[in-house]
């Protein structure tokens, strides 16, 4: 095999290339800049093939006919170095807001779930008739006031993240109306 040399890159005046040897070389070639790999050249003479990995710009194909100087090279579409990594990577496997509304209203509706002692037995307008009933209490029992208004609380919401959010706040307020009905004796730990 050949000795191969590190010779400025005709390229970049900030590039340093390994030029291909008169011997096929089996493993990709890498084309390095002061500031780390810009892009690796896989293939043989003949037919190449650049790869960009920290630099902007596509991949760039090279056909040609070895000591002749013919060639043809083709530029791929042009890509960010970030769109680049971001299609690389699996796509997360999140849960929909509707898979989740239904999850939170499955969980807090029915006639076996913490629903049936809020909306069923009345609760949640107990608490908002009683008089002396805490402001946060009151607010949380306004919110959960019926299954419609849990629901129209959560598709309110903007986006996944949001609506992760009001379905949390749907939950506490459940949590916090319990809690304060226990308390005043007018539900069993049971119901909830």
């Amino acid at each position: 095999m050949a000795l191969r040399s590190i010779l400025p890159s005709p390229k970049s005046p900030d590039a340093i290339s390994i030029p291909q040897t008169h011997t096929p070389v089996p493993w990709p070639v890498p084309e390095l800049v002061k500031n780390g790999l810009s892009s690796i050249s896989i293939g043989a003479p003949g037919a190449t093939v650049n790869i960009p990995v920290a630099r902007q710009g596509s991949t760039r194909s090279t056909v040609g006919i070895p000591g002749t100087g013919l060639s043809w090279t083709e530029q791929g579409s042009r890509q960010s170095v970030r769109d680049r990594q971001q299609a690389q990577r699996p796509a997360p496997q999140a849960t929909s807001t509707e898979q989740l509304i239904a999850e939170v209203m499955a969980t807090i509706c029915g006639p076996e779930s913490v629903g049936d002692a809020l909306w069923r037995q009345g609760l949640a307008q107990m608490v908002i008739d009683f008089d002396d009933t805490p402001r946060n209490v009151r607010e949380a029992a306004l919110l959960i006031k019926s299954p419609e208004s849990c629901e129209l609380h959560m598709r309110r919401a903007k986006g996944q993240a949001a609506t992760r959010k009001a379905s949390l706040d749907i939950l506490r307020a459940v949590q916090t109306v319990l809690t304060f009905t226990h308390e005043q004796g007018w539900s069993v730990r049971g119901d909830g």
